[in-house]
């Protein structure tokens, strides 16, 4: 655990010499905020619900959509070990592959759980006041999606041979579950199609997880699918990233 703390620490001062990409990661939603929550007091108050100020839908929705971008941060750490031929050092250190990408899995980790509060403290509005939910349940859904992320990312370095594959998977994939898990428009208000494709994404039981806490005003017992369901996503993405992951398999950054 300690080699693997070694690893995190590591890649957190390549992120405070660049920090863009994490400042884009946050800033971004929270400034998509300003535009896209006037237009969900509508669609809320289509779905039966009133005296709501759009951030209800807003900030979980954008939280769940830049969760999943930020597993382009573990992306880019690991294939730029192989841009700076570092990753053949850290292969013959006393690191074990589990330890390597535990530690470079673990500052998005944490880093995802940073998005909804700038989303919430951009919108005006706190997780802990303005719904009757569970701040506990609350907590269980955020710690199912940032587990599923950090897995999703895990996954997407297994299978990417060039660091552009790894983004244009990472895009694509998320784009696609945005879209069809009601991410960015709720089910409900979509195509009848969508339904049934919907359930097969996570983003669709992370938003709908927020949603029966904030909205519904359920506890940890009305969560539960939805976080089984986004650890079941997570086993399922670090088994076939175990099933394609090869450390010895040589691999390109942007080149």
């Amino acid at each position: 655990m300690n080699r693997a703390l070694t690893v995190a620490r590591h890649d957190l001062v390549w992120l405070r010499r660049d920090p863009a990409p994490v400042i884009t990661m946050l800033l971004t939603p929270a400034l998509l905020m300003f535009f896209i929550k006037p237009l969900y007091v509508r669609a809320l108050d289509r779905l039966g619900y009133s005296g709501v100020n759009g951030a209800e839908l807003a900030v979980p929705g954008m939280t769940v959509m830049f969760s999943f971008f930020m597993a382009g941060l573990v992306t880019e750490s690991v294939f730029r070990e192989h841009g700076l031929n570092t990753w053949a050092r850290l292969r013959v250190s006393p690191l074990r592959d589990t330890e390597l990408m535990t530690g470079k899995v673990r500052p998005v980790w944490s880093w995802s759980w940073r998005s909804p509060v700038c989303c919430s403290c951009s919108a005006g509005w706190s997780w802990t006041c303005g719904y009757g939910g569970s701040l506990l349940a609350l907590l269980a859904v955020m710690t199912a999606l940032s587990t599923c992320v950090v897995a999703f990312s895990f996954l997407l370095c297994a299978v990417a041979r060039t660091r552009r594959q790894a983004f244009a998977y990472e895009r694509v994939t998320t784009l696609v579950w945005v879209i069809l898990g009601g991410t960015l428009v709720p089910t409900e208000l979509m195509a009848d199609w969508v339904g049934p494709l919907a359930g097969f994404t996570p983003v669709y039981w992370a938003s709908h997880g927020y949603r029966e806490v904030i909205l519904n005003g359920e506890g940890v017992a009305g969560v539960l699918p939805h976080v089984g369901v986004l650890c079941a996503f997570a086993a399922l993405f670090v088994a076939l990233a175990v099933w394609r992951f090869n450390g010895e398999t040589d691999k390109q950054h942007w080149d």
